[in-house]
């Protein structure tokens, strides 16, 4: 329990851990029930919690956290799109090729990343000539760190000489179905592998985890869910709205006053 809220960003206190309940620990507890939702009906570790902590999830902490490199520390966590240069327009992404992944997952991911695409109305996405100088990398790996076994994928940024990339990590022991596979059954470490890669691609674009529970940014990953919701589709605009990639709001406001000026100028004349 106690990895577990350290791991996703409840409890400050890292390991090793005691089996005491100190009041940190409750504290997290805490934290953690009411950022989503969950009664409290007396029982701090009630049934509920405990299913919930349970549930596949993302890796990506939900709360307090960073983006930013350290001098020994050279892979952070997606925080907004500071990675991103400003103004940027064209994002390249690659596969690992140790990962092996097929032509149908690849085609998966080009529909997330047109979505994406649609939603910013800023970002476009092309296939780079190689792996190594694609600024999304993504690939299938097996994690042996923190509470792996209810993490089906994650996203980081790294930076290697003086460049940043982001990564899309999925869990490479879990079997990930494709739009025209079976529902999966959340049962038997099946996963629908257009969520995964619609909830990994909006970290790299910028998005914390969202506790609306119909968001493509809720961090549990136990249906599938590849709409955009109406949240997502705001706090995507907050960040891509903006100086460094212009306001659409005033853009579109501009267009219209340059057309009607026009037309009362061309007005004039007749």
């Amino acid at each position: 329990m106690k990895q577990y809220l350290f791991d996703f960003g409840y409890l400050q206190q890292a390991g090793p851990y005691d089996n005491s309940l100190d009041e940190e620990t409750i504290s997290a507890i805490k934290t953690y029930q009411k950022t989503f939702n969950l009664q409290d009906n007396g029982f701090l570790l009630n049934n509920q919690t405990l299913q919930q902590i349970l549930l596949p999830r993302c890796g990506v902490p939900d709360i307090n956290f960073e983006y930013g490199f350290s001098r020994t520390n050279y892979l952070s966590w997606p925080k907004g799109n500071k990675w991103l240069r400003k103004d940027t327009k064209l994002l390249t992404y690659g596969f690992a090729p140790e990962s092996n992944v097929s032509s149908d997952m690849i085609e998966v991911f080009k529909n997330a990343l047109m979505r994406w695409s649609t939603t910013t109305m800023v970002l476009n996405f092309t296939e780079a000539t190689s792996y190594d100088v694609a600024n999304i990398k993504i690939g299938f790996y097996i994690s042996n760190e923190g509470v792996e076994d209810v993490v089906v994928g994650d996203s980081v940024i790294i930076l290697q000489n003086s460049y940043t990339s982001g990564v899309i990590r999925l869990n490479a022991s879990k079997y990930w179905l494709l739009p025209t596979d079976k529902y999966p059954s959340w049962e038997d470490d099946e996963f629908d592998l257009e969520t995964g890669a619609m909830h990994q691609i909006g970290h790299l674009l910028g998005l914390d985890h969202s506790f609306e529970t119909d968001s493509i940014m809720y961090p549990i990953i136990n249906q599938r869910k590849v709409d955009i919701s109406d949240s997502d589709i705001a706090n995507t605009n907050q960040l891509y709205n903006d100086a460094n990639y212009g306001n659409f709001g005033s853009s579109a406001s501009s267009l219209v006053t340059s057309l009607f000026l026009g037309f009362a100028f061309l007005a004039m004349f007749n």
